[in-house]
Protein backbone atom coordinates (compact mmCIF):
# COMPACT_ATOMS: atom_id res chain seq x y z
CA UNK A 1 0.00 0.00 0.00
CA UNK A 2 2.73 2.50 0.98
CA UNK A 3 5.03 1.57 -1.90
CA UNK A 4 2.36 1.79 -4.60
CA UNK A 5 2.21 4.59 -7.16
CA UNK A 6 0.46 7.80 -6.06
CA UNK A 7 -3.02 8.25 -7.50
CA UNK A 8 -4.38 11.50 -8.92
CA UNK A 9 -7.19 11.77 -6.36
CA UNK A 10 -8.26 10.07 -3.12
CA UNK A 11 -4.77 8.63 -2.74
CA UNK A 12 -5.20 8.80 1.03
CA UNK A 13 -8.11 6.36 0.78
CA UNK A 14 -5.98 3.41 -0.32
CA UNK A 15 -6.49 0.39 1.93
CA UNK A 16 -4.90 -3.04 2.24
CA UNK A 17 -6.55 -5.33 -0.29
CA UNK A 18 -7.04 -2.59 -2.93
CA UNK A 19 -5.79 -3.22 -6.44
CA UNK A 20 -2.28 -2.06 -7.25
CA UNK A 21 -2.82 -0.16 -10.51
CA UNK A 22 0.01 -0.13 -13.06
CA UNK A 23 1.53 3.23 -13.96
CA UNK A 24 1.19 2.47 -17.66
CA UNK A 25 2.94 5.60 -18.97
CA UNK A 26 5.54 5.66 -16.20
CA UNK A 27 5.03 9.30 -15.10
CA UNK A 28 4.73 8.45 -11.39
CA UNK A 29 1.00 9.20 -11.07
CA UNK A 30 -2.05 7.05 -11.71
CA UNK A 31 -4.42 9.14 -13.85
CA UNK A 32 -6.42 8.99 -17.10
CA UNK A 33 -3.19 8.70 -19.10
CA UNK A 34 -2.69 5.24 -17.64
CA UNK A 35 -5.76 3.76 -19.30
CA UNK A 36 -4.52 0.89 -21.45
CA UNK A 37 -6.36 -1.09 -24.13
CA UNK A 38 -8.21 -4.01 -22.59
CA UNK A 39 -10.40 -6.68 -24.11
CA UNK A 40 -12.66 -5.77 -27.01
CA UNK A 41 -14.93 -2.82 -27.75
CA UNK A 42 -18.48 -2.60 -26.40
CA UNK A 43 -19.88 -3.54 -29.81
CA UNK A 44 -19.71 -7.24 -30.74
CA UNK A 45 -17.36 -8.14 -33.59
CA UNK A 46 -19.56 -11.09 -34.56
CA UNK A 47 -23.26 -11.87 -34.30
CA UNK A 48 -24.94 -15.21 -35.00
CA UNK A 49 -28.50 -16.34 -35.54
CA UNK A 50 -29.83 -19.90 -35.87
CA UNK A 51 -33.40 -21.10 -36.21
CA UNK A 52 -34.79 -24.61 -36.05
CA UNK A 53 -38.33 -25.89 -36.27
CA UNK A 54 -40.33 -29.00 -36.98
CA UNK A 55 -43.88 -30.33 -37.18
CA UNK A 56 -44.90 -33.77 -35.96
CA UNK A 57 -48.49 -34.92 -36.21
CA UNK A 58 -50.43 -32.01 -34.64
CA UNK A 59 -47.48 -30.50 -32.77
CA UNK A 60 -45.08 -27.85 -34.00
CA UNK A 61 -41.99 -26.36 -32.36
CA UNK A 62 -39.84 -23.38 -33.33
CA UNK A 63 -36.60 -22.21 -31.65
CA UNK A 64 -34.45 -19.19 -32.49
CA UNK A 65 -30.99 -18.68 -30.97
CA UNK A 66 -28.99 -15.45 -31.09
CA UNK A 67 -25.34 -15.06 -30.09
CA UNK A 68 -22.49 -12.53 -30.05
CA UNK A 69 -18.78 -12.78 -29.29
CA UNK A 70 -15.61 -10.69 -29.08
CA UNK A 71 -17.22 -7.98 -26.96
CA UNK A 72 -16.26 -6.46 -23.59
CA UNK A 73 -18.68 -4.59 -21.32
CA UNK A 74 -18.08 -2.46 -18.26
CA UNK A 75 -20.80 -3.23 -15.73
CA UNK A 76 -20.22 -1.44 -12.45
CA UNK A 77 -21.67 -2.61 -9.16
CA UNK A 78 -21.51 0.32 -6.75
CA UNK A 79 -20.76 -0.73 -3.22
CA UNK A 80 -21.45 1.15 0.00
CA UNK A 81 -20.04 4.36 -1.53
CA UNK A 82 -23.44 4.79 -3.13
CA UNK A 83 -25.24 3.33 -0.09
CA UNK A 84 -26.17 0.28 -2.16
CA UNK A 85 -26.05 -3.32 -1.03
CA UNK A 86 -25.41 -4.83 -4.48
CA UNK A 87 -21.82 -5.21 -3.32
CA UNK A 88 -22.88 -8.61 -2.01
CA UNK A 89 -22.99 -10.07 -5.53
CA UNK A 90 -19.18 -9.94 -5.59
CA UNK A 91 -17.17 -12.52 -3.68
CA UNK A 92 -14.77 -13.49 -2.25
CA UNK A 93 -13.49 -10.30 -0.62
CA UNK A 94 -9.90 -9.72 0.45
CA UNK A 95 -9.45 -9.95 4.21
CA UNK A 96 -6.32 -9.24 6.23
CA UNK A 97 -6.56 -12.44 8.24
CA UNK A 98 -6.34 -14.77 5.24
CA UNK A 99 -4.77 -12.48 2.60
CA UNK A 100 -6.88 -14.15 -0.09
CA UNK A 101 -9.93 -13.01 -1.99
CA UNK A 102 -10.48 -11.67 -5.47
CA UNK A 103 -12.00 -8.21 -4.91
CA UNK A 104 -11.17 -5.36 -2.52
CA UNK A 105 -13.21 -5.25 0.69
CA UNK A 106 -16.37 -3.09 0.59
CA UNK A 107 -16.25 0.41 2.08
CA UNK A 108 -18.89 2.62 3.56
CA UNK A 109 -19.12 6.13 2.10
CA UNK A 110 -15.43 6.32 1.17
CA UNK A 111 -14.40 6.87 -2.42
CA UNK A 112 -11.84 4.58 -4.02
CA UNK A 113 -8.52 6.10 -4.89
CA UNK A 114 -8.37 7.13 -8.56
CA UNK A 115 -8.42 4.11 -10.87
CA UNK A 116 -9.14 1.86 -7.93
CA UNK A 117 -11.40 -0.51 -9.81
CA UNK A 118 -8.89 -1.26 -12.57
CA UNK A 119 -10.45 -3.86 -14.85
CA UNK A 120 -12.65 -5.22 -12.06
CA UNK A 121 -15.93 -4.38 -13.81
CA UNK A 122 -14.92 -5.45 -17.33
CA UNK A 123 -16.63 -8.63 -18.46
CA UNK A 124 -16.47 -10.90 -21.46
CA UNK A 125 -19.93 -10.07 -22.75
CA UNK A 126 -20.20 -12.91 -25.26
CA UNK A 127 -23.48 -14.77 -24.93
CA UNK A 128 -25.89 -17.24 -26.46
CA UNK A 129 -29.57 -16.48 -25.99
CA UNK A 130 -32.69 -18.50 -26.68
CA UNK A 131 -34.34 -15.48 -28.27
CA UNK A 132 -37.68 -16.99 -29.32
CA UNK A 133 -39.47 -20.29 -28.79
CA UNK A 134 -42.96 -21.45 -29.70
CA UNK A 135 -44.83 -24.70 -29.11
CA UNK A 136 -48.19 -25.28 -30.75
CA UNK A 137 -50.89 -27.92 -31.08
CA UNK A 138 -53.54 -27.91 -33.82
CA UNK A 139 -57.03 -29.43 -33.67
CA UNK A 140 -58.79 -30.12 -36.97
CA UNK A 141 -61.13 -32.57 -38.67
CA UNK A 142 -64.43 -33.99 -37.51
CA UNK A 143 -63.79 -33.46 -33.81
CA UNK A 144 -63.88 -29.69 -34.19
CA UNK A 145 -65.98 -29.22 -37.37
CA UNK A 146 -69.10 -29.79 -35.25
CA UNK A 147 -68.42 -26.36 -33.74
CA UNK A 148 -68.30 -24.74 -37.17
CA UNK A 149 -64.53 -24.41 -37.04
CA UNK A 150 -62.05 -25.76 -39.62
CA UNK A 151 -59.07 -25.72 -37.30
CA UNK A 152 -58.03 -24.43 -33.91
CA UNK A 153 -54.41 -23.99 -32.95
CA UNK A 154 -53.29 -23.51 -29.35
CA UNK A 155 -49.81 -22.14 -28.77
CA UNK A 156 -47.45 -20.82 -26.14
CA UNK A 157 -44.38 -18.78 -27.00
CA UNK A 158 -41.76 -16.72 -25.26
CA UNK A 159 -38.90 -14.29 -25.81
CA UNK A 160 -35.50 -14.13 -24.10
CA UNK A 161 -36.06 -17.39 -22.25
CA UNK A 162 -32.52 -18.57 -21.50
CA UNK A 163 -29.10 -16.91 -21.50
CA UNK A 164 -25.64 -18.45 -21.37
CA UNK A 165 -22.97 -15.82 -20.56
CA UNK A 166 -20.16 -14.79 -18.22
CA UNK A 167 -21.81 -11.41 -17.56
CA UNK A 168 -23.13 -10.88 -14.02
CA UNK A 169 -26.67 -10.27 -15.24
CA UNK A 170 -28.78 -10.06 -18.38
CA UNK A 171 -28.03 -6.68 -19.97
CA UNK A 172 -27.33 -7.71 -23.57
CA UNK A 173 -26.79 -4.37 -25.34
CA UNK A 174 -28.90 -1.89 -23.37
CA UNK A 175 -26.69 1.15 -22.85
CA UNK A 176 -27.17 3.96 -20.37
CA UNK A 177 -24.86 6.50 -18.80
CA UNK A 178 -21.19 7.16 -19.36
CA UNK A 179 -19.90 3.67 -18.66
CA UNK A 180 -22.41 1.95 -20.95
CA UNK A 181 -23.32 -0.30 -18.06
CA UNK A 182 -26.85 -0.84 -19.24
CA UNK A 183 -30.32 0.33 -18.48
CA UNK A 184 -32.91 -2.30 -17.63
CA UNK A 185 -32.05 -5.97 -18.09
CA UNK A 186 -33.63 -7.62 -21.12
CA UNK A 187 -37.23 -8.60 -20.38
CA UNK A 188 -38.41 -12.20 -20.46
CA UNK A 189 -41.93 -12.53 -21.92
CA UNK A 190 -44.50 -15.33 -22.29
CA UNK A 191 -47.60 -15.40 -24.51
CA UNK A 192 -50.52 -17.82 -24.76
CA UNK A 193 -52.88 -17.79 -27.71
CA UNK A 194 -55.49 -19.49 -29.88
CA UNK A 195 -55.75 -19.26 -33.70
CA UNK A 196 -59.20 -20.19 -35.03
CA UNK A 197 -59.96 -20.76 -38.70
CA UNK A 198 -63.67 -20.66 -39.58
Amino acid sequence: MYGSTVRLSNNQNKLPGDYNIIDFNGDGVIDDKDRAPYGYTGNPQNTYNASIGFEWKRFNLFLQFYAVNNVTREIEFPNYQGKSNVVFVERPFWYLQDGGGEVPPPRWSVLDAFGGSGTRYYYDASYIRLKNAELGYTLSGKSISKLGVKSCRFYVNGNNLFLWTNMPDDRESNFSGVSGGGAYPTVKRFNFGIDITL
